[in-house]
């Protein structure tokens, strides 16, 4: 369940874990927010059929930010990514080429789980002159 924001309009400090209806409901309530769930939804869609084991969703989006400029998300690969994309397996291709190509330039990948720790921390803190913490979302995959 994703807590109310802070006075602030940022989340508590921690990584909180949420299904994806109960983020549209929470995050989606702009036109502006409307097309970047549209995005989310396609990663979210992406990460289970590839079998990823995480994803997260950072930035302007998780806050009160009216209208923010995009959404900020690491999708952790599974073991197998490599292999699937040996195999040619559509949605990993498609994966790929938008971690490779940068477009949408806001998907990162976290091939193990240092990597994803290390995106956790980025994305926490804020980018405020006193570089306070703030919450992010995880996707329920």
């Amino acid at each position: 369940m994703i807590p109310e924001l802070r006075d602030d309009g940022y989340l508590p400090e921690g990584v909180h874990l949420s299904e994806l209806e109960e983020i549209v409901a929470r995050f989606g309530n702009t036109p502006r927010r409307s097309r970047l769930i549209a995005r989310i939804r396609i990663w979210v869609g992406l990460a289970r059929s590839i079998g990823a084991r995480r994803l997260l969703l950072a930035g302007s989006f998780v806050s009160a930010k009216p209208e923010p400029t995009d959404v900020d998300a690491v999708i952790l690969l599974p073991e197998s990514f490599a292999n699937q994309l040996d195999r040619g397996l559509q949605d990993a291709l498609e994966l790929a080429e938008m971690l490779t190509t940068r477009y949408p330039e806001e998907i990162f990948a976290a091939e193990d789980d240092t990597d994803w720790y290390n995106w956790v921390e980025f994305f926490t803190r804020t980018r405020e002159l006193d570089a306070r913490t703030q919450g992010v979302v995880e996707v329920k995959l």
